[in-house]
């Protein structure tokens, strides 16, 4: 199907398909192939629409493209959660909160606060928080702002900051936070800002966080001056934690253990800015896998070994490394 269709066929194949979906004996038996012609054809509209908006108005196309960005796509069903018995849920505040795991064993033998990706969610860690509480941990695994019911809201840095704060300052302390993506940048944020922890591990971390956005405004299609106003308003979204803030400087503040866990070829966070996280951090180690992705490296055995032997690990383990 081109450009060029006539509007009675259009309305036909929207008819068509409308009848399809909804079951009816009318339904034109090739729907497959109907839906394989109209389904990109509709999507090349939408781009070209998209980038013509992007040309003669950058600055609104940015705006409204950057609030379709924080959106939050995902949630968690917390009463069906509680209902089943794998987890408490305690509230922080109104738009987020935490799934409390106790440990399988009957004492806590250390505290663990878990932080999920802007488009993240708890059952991605099922595995590790498995691991975690076999190994005698608490594990809060953490509810970003905008993920507790759907269609809540936005989910920006500041939101992602004031929520790690907020769940160390009420239901803290914890021997150790571990974060994924942009809740590992966030966590950087909140060290930065104060927040106290022996250990940290940053899973999947984006440091370069201006440069993950702005590869997330080329999937819209757009460019030039309508590309930087994203990134700007994204940024200006979660101030005051622009999103252009160097981490080297906060970096080199930090006295924490801390343990980078990377794939090697990880498509959203180069792993040559991670590499280079142990000459800066003073108390940093890397594991880079040459195994796994952005997102699938949470749910592999050997990274979830190593992320739980360092949470366990003793002060003087972390000298002998």
């Amino acid at each position: 199907m081109t450009k060029h269709m006539k509007t009675p066929d259009l309305q036909f194949a929207r008819l068509a398909l409308a009848k399809a979906r909804a079951g009816t004996a009318e339904s034109p038996a090739p729907l497959g192939p109907l839906r394989a012609r109209l389904v990109p054809w509709l999507r090349s509209a939408r781009r070209a629409v998209l980038q013509g908006a992007a040309t003669v108005a950058p600055g609104l196309t940015a705006r409204l493209l950057a609030r379709r960005y924080l959106a939050v796509g995902t949630w968690v069903d917390t009463a069906r959660i509680e209902a089943r018995g794998i987890a408490q849920f305690i509230a922080l505040g109104e738009d987020a909160g935490i799934l409390r795991h106790a440990p399988f064993g009957e004492t806590v033998a250390r505290r663990v606060l878990l932080v999920h990706g802007h488009e993240g969610h708890v059952r991605q860690f099922a595995r590790l928080i498995r691991a975690l509480r076999q190994d005698g941990a608490q594990v809060d695994a953490l509810i970003l702002p905008g993920h507790l019911k759907p269609g809540q809201g936005h989910c920006s840095m500041a939101g992602i900051v004031a929520a790690i704060t907020r769940a160390a300052q009420e239901q803290g302390p914890y021997d150790a936070v571990i974060a994924h993506c942009v809740g590992a940048s966030g966590l950087l944020f909140a060290l930065d800002g104060g927040l106290a922890c022996a250990r940290v591990v940053l899973v999947s971390a984006p440091l370069e966080v201006a440069r993950l956005v702005r590869y997330g405004g080329t999937q819209y299609g757009i460019g030039g001056r309508c590309l930087d106003a994203f990134v700007h308003e994204v940024s200006r979204a979660g101030a005051p934690y622009a999103l252009e803030t160097p981490w080297r400087p906060m970096a080199e503040d930090r006295r924490e253990a801390c343990l980078v866990v990377h794939a090697r070829d990880d498509y959203a966070a180069p792993v040559s800015e991670v590499e280079a996280l142990p000459g800066v951090w003073p108390g940093a180690q890397a594991a880079i896998f040459d195994e796994g992705d952005h997102n699938g490296i949470i749910a592999m055995a050997p990274a979830i070994a190593e992320i739980t032997a360092f949470v366990a690990a003793e002060p003087e383990a972390d000298a002998a490394r």
